[in-house]
């Protein structure tokens, strides 16, 4: 009897220790997200670190001030889609077990529409095929895009960034850090296969049409500048039918074009050819910031390494020529890089912080 006294006591602590055991808990850790700036309609990886009384079984309820959340409720991670206007944002989740429950919220900083600092893989920019893009870092640990043209065939090719957003439109502005480290083209034309072309670098936006626009509207802006410094010998491209540059020289380095589409599909172009000495100093190693960008009053403005370098009224004049009404919507932004002359001495080119907006002037 004493035995079977002794049994029933031991097994009621037994339960009782289970039922100790089984007391819900909850304590979260952290509630993290990938990186620290976003940019508008970005989707953004955030998930929640915690301990509970059973993983297994916690439940996770997310919410947003704005933005969307585009995975299902109950897991611990989930995608955040940014809002199409910069500001400050939150996102919080509520992780629950039985009755226990805990609340964490986290700050979203959405400064901007775009940019990529090639921390990670995969990078935003697409290469156009017979492009080769490769991730390096430099000495000090920094990760940037290295991308060279490899083809028999082609002068040159682009990396493109397709922004996906029918509202994005002008005031815009597009940065990217720039090089060569290796290979910086000089003056001469390439011939690549049977097909010849100019050793330069071009940032193109790529507009499309807007219901604003009845019809006609900017589909092309561009810059294309000679990159390289004039070696001995050398000289810049003249300026076609004997006409002057800006600065009132018949050779240019920089060339400006505009590319206006009517409601009849025909299209004009307009150009216009500067010498300057400011966008021709890349050297091997030497990496600069150039942007391009369209301000509210329509004038094409360029940066190179902080300082405004050109200033120019060619697009607002051909859209008040042609009577183009409405928005300008922008498509995509694409830069092309040369090839090497008869595919020898292939440009390697350094690209690093692309980075675009529709909220300020980027220098």
């Amino acid at each position: 009897m004493k035995y079977i006294y002794q049994f029933f006591i031991v097994l009621l602590c037994a339960f009782s220790f289970a039922s100790c055991g089984d007391d819900d808990f909850i304590e979260i850790d952290s509630l993290s997200t990938d990186g620290d700036e976003f940019y508008c309609n970005q989707k953004v990886k955030v998930w929640m670190c915690v301990r509970s009384s059973d993983l297994w079984h916690t439940n996770y309820e997310w919410s947003c001030d704005a933005g969307s959340l585009t995975q299902p409720q109950g897991l611990n991670e989930m995608t955040w889609k940014a809002p199409s206007t910069p500001g400050t944002y939150t996102i919080t989740c509520r992780a629950s077990i039985g009755g226990e429950s805990q609340v964490r919220s986290h700050k979203m900083y959405v400064s901007s529409y775009y940019f990529d600092k090639f921390e990670k893989t995969p990078h935003s920019l697409s290469l156009q095929g017979s492009t080769t893009g490769t991730l390096k870092k430099e000495s000090n640990g920094n990760q940037y895009l290295q991308a060279k043209v490899n083809s028999a065939a082609e002068v040159n090719r682009y990396l493109r960034r397709a922004f996906g957003d029918n509202t994005l439109y002008t005031p815009f502005s597009t940065r990217m850090k720039l090089g060569f480290d290796s290979n910086v083209p000089n003056m001469q034309e390439i011939v690549v296969g049977k097909k010849t072309g100019k050793a330069t670098l071009e940032y193109r936006w790529n507009l499309r049409s807007d219901a604003s626009n009845n019809g006609s509207y900017i589909n092309q802006i561009r810059l294309i500048w000679y990159p390289g410094k004039l070696k001995s010998g050398e000289v810049y491209p003249a300026v076609p039918n004997e006409e002057l540059t800006m600065e009132g020289t018949t050779d240019y380095n920089v060339q400006l074009i505009v590319q206006y589409t009517s409601a009849a599909g025909k299209k004009n172009t307009y150009n216009e050819y500067h010498n300057l000495n400011t966008m021709n100093t890349f050297t091997a190693k030497l990496y600069q910031t150039v942007s391009m960008s369209v301000d509210e009053s329509e004038a094409i403005i360029v940066h190179v390494a902080g300082q405004e370098v050109l200033k120019s009224n060619i697009l607002k004049d051909a859209r008040t020529e042609n009577s183009c009404e409405g928005r300008m919507s922008i498509n995509n932004w694409e830069l092309y890089i040369p090839n090497g002359n008869a595919g020898k001495n292939i440009p390697l080119v350094y690209i690093d912080d692309a980075y675009a907006s529709n909220t300020g002037i980027l220098e």
